[in-house]
């Protein structure tokens, strides 16, 4: 089952998010996650393939990787749609983990 999580990605700060996976992909997979304007556009808006993988009892926790100098970059205000895909090692298949919009928050400190 796919999560719905919208997300706030605030610019200029290093990237907070979790998602708690109600099943065990902590090996053997790797994540993948795009956010574009819409979902017909061409243009991706941040593409992170680093992230945080971790075995919480029977869940996995994913946090993507993407420090303040990467956020820093991203127009704000601004959202639009991501998803989060999981891409078994072993045959390629892949799974949407989650899904939901962004939203991207100007810093004023820069």
């Amino acid at each position: 089952m796919t999560i719905q999580q919208d997300i706030l990605i605030e610019q200029g700060a290093t990237m907070d998010v979790l998602w708690d996976l109600n099943k065990d992909l902590s090996t053997g997979y790797s994540f993948a996650m795009k956010l574009r304007g819409q979902h017909g556009s061409g243009t991706v808006v941040l593409s992170v393939t680093t992230f945080t993988v971790a075995k919480v009892g029977s869940n996995t926790h994913v946090i993507p990787v993407v420090s303040h100098t990467i956020t820093a970059t991203l127009a704000a205000p601004s959202m639009g749609v991501y998803d989060l895909e999981a891409t078994k090692t072993s045959d390629g298949s892949v799974t949407r983990e989650a899904e939901g919009s962004y939203y991207i928050t100007p810093e004023a400190t820069r």
